[in-house]
């Protein structure tokens, strides 16, 4: 066997690893948000119409849901429509799509692969601000196994904190160059401020060529390893809440910004459109139920009365009003 041929069997193998993790990895929306902002320079109002996921294991309704968004988007009008995606399985706008020989394949819920589906969909305007795909790849086997041998996980040991730190310094550096307005310019230089203050806190100046997996056990006990394998995956949410209100604001100017991501950013996006004129003409109610069985819960905190916290599907069919 030539060593070309032996190296794309390893690299399938790290590829199937990381989606085998992800694959079974289910999620619904269950916060809708729908705002807008006269816009005089193109005598129109201009929309926000954001769609809060949830992650969640094998949902019913995700299914259901992912026909309705394909549905809505056929109403929609390309041009005159931005979709703007958190997804970590498809390329981003810089063409990055992957950690190295590493790839993660979370479709099968709501956000994986659909920034490369409305691109199939003939949307010129696709912006898919993910960029954490090395953080994603080293951990994704993490989350769903935090008691094993975490250097056993290919990606874990062999992604260090420095593919981490790159990521993140590069993002900063790109919302550093925004020029959207005195009010945003002033709350981008907050969200790097408060991202800057977390990797402090979370030692990432030190031993950069440290694998991911060598950090993890640096800084945790078995105790609180999930929940510091948690918060290294969104410590540094607000760049993704600056990355989605930059697309909603810079041009071209689209008369609908269609945002479909995690609900802690819909939920900051929103916050921070009102300050720029934009108001609420729609917001869904978001009811929190109780789960009881356990194999639901992984990714959610087991609260003392053995069981977690999830929120209610939405009804996304509210949405024609809009469109």
């Amino acid at each position: 066997m030539g060593v070309k041929t032996m190296m794309r069997k390893r690299n399938y193998f790290v590829w199937l690893s990381l989606v085998l993790f992800l694959a079974n990895c289910r999620a619904y929306i269950y916060d809708i948000r729908v705002m807008r902002k006269w816009e005089p320079a193109c005598n129109q109002f201009c929309y926000f119409i954001g769609l809060g996921d949830f992650h969640d294991k094998k949902h019913t309704i995700t299914p259901l849901q992912l026909q309705q968004i394909d549905q809505i988007a056929a109403k929609l009008q390309p041009n005159k429509t931005k979709l703007i995606i958190e997804d970590i399985s498809s390329e981003n706008n810089i063409g990055k799509k992957g950690c190295g020989r590493f790839f993660v394949n979370s479709r099968g819920g709501i956000l994986g692969g659909l920034a490369k589906k409305f691109r199939g969909k003939k949307f010129p305007y696709v912006d898919n601000v993910e960029y954490r795909f090395c953080r994603v790849a080293s951990l994704a086997p993490v989350v769903h196994n935090i008691n094993a041998n975490l250097r056993r996980f290919l990606s874990t040991a062999k992604i260090y904190k420095r593919c981490l730190s790159r990521e993140i310094s590069l993002t900063a550096k790109e919302i550093i160059g925004y020029q959207d307005g005195n009010v945003l310019n002033s709350w981008y230089k907050k969200c790097i401020l408060t991202m800057r203050n977390n990797m402090k806190l979370l030692k990432f100046d030190k031993k950069p060529n440290t694998s991911v997996a060598d950090f993890i056990y640096s800084m945790t006990t078995p105790k609180n390893r999930f929940n510091f394998v948690k918060k290294l995956l969104v410590f540094d949410s607000p760049l993704i809440d600056a990355k989605i209100i930059h697309s909603i604001v810079a041009p071209p100017k689209k008369q609908h910004s269609f945002v479909i991501a995690g609900g802690s950013h819909i939920k900051n996006v929103s916050r921070v459109l009102q300050q720029i004129g934009y108001k609420p003409i729609y917001q869904s109610s978001v009811v929190v139920e109780k789960e009881y069985d356990k194999k639901k819960c992984l990714g959610c905190n087991v609260l003392p009365g053995g069981f977690c916290c999830k929120p209610r599907p939405a009804d996304l069919h509210i949405l024609n009003k809009f469109i």
